[in-house]
């Protein structure tokens, strides 16, 4: 077992050397470009950013207690968070606007959306959000969008102080935990997508929690209880942004690869995660059917999701949605299995008939663009369709490239951090952490591509970056000891 991971680790590393380095190629250019292109809405969002994380730099090396570093990292998250929330009154665009509609019409009594073939119908995944936004404007009747917006920068700092958590237990170091949370704190996409009215802003923290539960029952010797509570944690993440799959694939992953374990015994720990994340999931979905909220199940609309797969082929699209794929649906009358049928046919014709150089350079393409936007697309979604007069400071598209710097030194640091072997074999938890991002990088190859659908995974960097200052920092210290 032990040959096989060595072999395993080797391949991840690989993989990711590769990935990591599409990701910095295809974003090299951006210190010409901010002095080439400097405006004044760079130089504030410099200004501000320079501030902060010399601000963190003090509080990281100051001798107050930890407890103390933590609460003013914390501000410092909060007060960037609050300042993005300030300079732009964002509004639900897109999908978030049909949510947010939805929620609206269901108070009202109103569940068509629910049935037939609405657009919750066929994509039943949104379901809770549109519950979750009915439930703010019924509690919050006029400034209901304002509550939200604070709900996202209370959950958002909240992630920062649950990557502080993970990464001082992963490590067993505080000076890594604050290091992390200061990094988290200054993340871009973490912080534009305060204002946008998506389903990730409650997810994350669901996720963060789950895994740290997860670090908790592998250190812990009578760990069941955690084990079970970082399914359910999960799950409920999962109700928010249907993607957690890729997390309980890699949490299984880990478990059987890594942990020296008897066979058994890691079997009974997958399962002990494994089922009330699946009970959860079937309760709450047939409950909500059994009230006649829903017609279909949460993981299963009317529209099948092989449909995602067939827009994330199209090569003369980028992989994006598009008009000539979101119509089959509606070409088959909405016919589940013709759907499904025809979606497939057309998958295997493009994978098939493509010259193999083409599609390699789709697909390199593809992961450079899902992967290499410093903000994930954060400021867009923030900024869209919101009048010029509710924006203080537009920072499209100049201002962004401040957020491209701090976004590429972090992917530099992940790079950096895959050459540390020796660290990586000692700390293996951080193998986890490898195998989510990989898993996620996966997925958005196959299905369409979108640059807020890499958010949910965004924190991950974070905590790979971290591997990659331990070897900076080993390397520097050695230097001092010649």
């Amino acid at each position: 077992m032990k040959r096989f991971k060595d072999k395993f680790t080797t391949f991840i590393l690989t993989a990711l050397k590769i990935l990591i380095a599409i990701i910095l190629y295809t974003s090299r250019d951006i210190i010409s470009k901010i002095i080439k292109e400097f405006s004044f809405n760079i130089a504030c969002v410099f200004f501000i950013f320079a501030i902060v994380i010399f601000s963190l730099y003090k509080i990281i090396n100051s001798t107050i207690n930890i407890k103390n570093q933590v609460v003013l990292i914390l501000v410092c998250a909060f007060a960037l968070r609050a300042l993005w929330l300030l300079n732009v009154n964002s509004i639900p665009v897109s999908d978030f606007k049909v949510i947010y509609d939805s929620a609206g019409y269901f108070l009202k009594g109103d569940r068509s959306m629910f049935w037939g073939t609405s657009y919750m119908a066929r994509f039943p995944h949104l379901t809770i959000m549109v519950l979750y936004m009915a439930l703010m404007i019924k509690l919050f009747p006029v400034h209901n969008l304002l509550i939200m917006k604070m709900v996202n920068l209370s959950l958002g700092v909240l992630s920062v102080f649950l990557i502080y958590l993970i990464v001082r237990k992963m490590f067993n170091s505080e000076k890594k935990g604050l290091i992390a949370a200061a990094l988290a704190s200054v993340f871009p996409p973490l912080i534009t997508y305060t204002a946008v009215f998506c389903t990730e802003n409650i997810a994350i923290p669901f996720y963060l929690l789950s895994i740290y539960l997860l670090l908790g029952a592998m250190k812990k010797k009578n760990s069941g209880y955690y084990f079970v509570l970082s399914g359910v944690v999960l799950a409920f993440g999962n109700l928010f942004r249907m993607v957690a799959i890729i997390m309980v694939i890699a949490y299984g992953m880990y478990l059987l690869i890594y942990r020296d374990d008897k066979l058994i015994v890691k079997i009974q720990h997958l399962l002990l995660y494994l089922v009330p994340y699946l009970l959860v999931m079937f309760v709450v979905s047939a409950s909500l059917q059994y009230m006649k909220i829903t017609e279909n199940s949460l993981t299963k609309g009317i529209e099948p999701k092989i449909t995602n797969v067939l827009k994330g082929t199209n090569y003369e699209n980028k992989g994006k949605w598009n008009s000539e794929d979101a119509a089959i649906s509606e070409m088959y009358n909405y016919d589940y299995d013709k759907i499904h049928e025809a979606s497939k046919k057309i998958i295997v014709e493009r994978l098939t008939t493509t010259p193999p150089r083409k599609l390699l350079n789709f697909y390199i393409n593809k992961f450079a663009d899902q992967w290499n936007e410093g903000d994930l697309s954060g400021v867009f979604w923030s900024q869209l369709d919101v009048p010029k007069d509710d924006i203080k400071l537009d920072i499209m598209p100049s201002g962004r490239k401040v957020l491209q710097l701090i976004y590429n030194c972090i992917i530099l640091l992940i790079f950096i951090g895959l050459f540390n072997r020796k660290k990586i074999d000692e700390n293996k938890e951080i193998n986890l952490f490898y195998i989510i991002f990989c898993g996620y990088a996966l997925l958005y190859l196959i299905t369409e591509a979108q640059g807020r659908y890499s958010y949910i995974a965004s924190w991950v960097l974070i905590v790979l970056a971290i591997e990659g200052i331990e070897l900076i920092s080993f390397k520097h210290r050695k230097k001092e000891e010649v």
